[in-house]
């Protein structure tokens, strides 16, 4: 967005009526922005959002409308109607990306908690195993290097430090973590502490259920794995090849020419599909625990 946190909390309040306008459609915008951590609130944030995207609209629209300009040497009807459609198009797509945008940064979030979370619970579990106490080996995780997941026990730590019980405090970790397996974590160990059970046996049950789930989703993907590298041989491939074959064929029996200019459109799209179906197989691939 072209408007930092900060800028878009100052949003003029004669505007912020399109913010509001746009939370009663958008209503899922303040959890992504609780989840995200982003202190602004829904009506602000989507107002600096849809001013955002206004500017890469009108700027779009102006870059097409004078490359016209250029090439035309001539303002024509068309030509306007062309690059306004194409500035609306640029304004609502990134209204969209705007949009979703704190969802996006609360899963990224999450994926970076997932992915050290079952190191740093078989930390935990040594630790505890050696007659460590579990706030210990809690304090040890949050200085280790386990990334999001030290910074969340970091948080734990300091709230028992001053104070609050561990129930308590678990229970506040699973309330607002953004990560499903951290709050099963934190649910599960406070349904030991509370019942008076073995924090050793939870720990080896948690990490044994992680260590199952991971396998059975590489399992997973490996399997549908097949059907992509299908699909990519397609992209990159038959479709180009036999997509320009039959607009060949097609203009040698309607009389039109198949053009430099559809062949490189041709090309192009099948570049664009090959590298969105490569982020889209990378995005699915799961995030292997070390």
């Amino acid at each position: 967005m072209l408007f930092s946190i900060e800028r878009a909390n100052n949003v003029n309040r004669h505007f912020v009526w399109i913010g509001e306008r746009l939370s009663g459609l958008f209503f899922n915008v303040k959890y992504g922005l609780r989840q995200a951590d982003l202190e602004i609130s829904p009506e602000k944030y989507l107002t600096a959002a849809f001013f955002s995207a206004l500017v890469y609209g009108v700027l779009f629209f102006f870059l097409l409308y004078g490359l016209f300009l250029f090439r035309d040497v001539a303002v024509s009807a068309e030509n306007s109607l062309i690059s306004l459609a194409v500035g609306f198009a640029f304004f609502a797509m990134f209204l969209f990306l705007h949009i979703i945008y704190p969802g996006i940064v609360a899963k990224k979030y999450a994926a970076g908690i997932d992915q050290n979370l079952l190191s740093a619970l078989k930390s935990m579990l040594i630790q505890v195993s050696s007659g460590v106490s579990l706030f210990k080996a809690m304090v040890n995780v949050s200085k280790a290097n386990y990334g999001t997941v030290s910074e969340e026990f970091g948080e734990l730590a300091k709230e028992i430090s001053a104070g609050e019980s561990e129930a308590k405090a678990l229970e506040k970790m699973a309330m607002k973590t953004k990560s499903d397996y951290l709050r099963k974590v934190a649910w599960q160990l406070l349904a030991s502490l509370r019942s008076g059970a073995s924090v050793q046996g939870a720990l080896r049950s948690i990490v044994q259920t992680l260590t199952n789930r991971q396998i059975r989703a590489i399992k997973d993907y490996a399997a549908e794995l097949n059907l992509w590298i299908l699909i990519y041989l397609l992209l990159a491939a038959a479709v180009p090849t036999l997509g320009i074959t039959f607009l060949v064929i097609l203009s040698a029996m309607g009389g039109a020419s198949v053009g430099p200019e559809m062949v490189l459109m041709a090309v192009l799209g099948a570049f664009v599909m090959q590298v969105a179906l490569i982020g889209f197989v990378k995005n699915r691939m799961p995030k292997v625990f070390a």
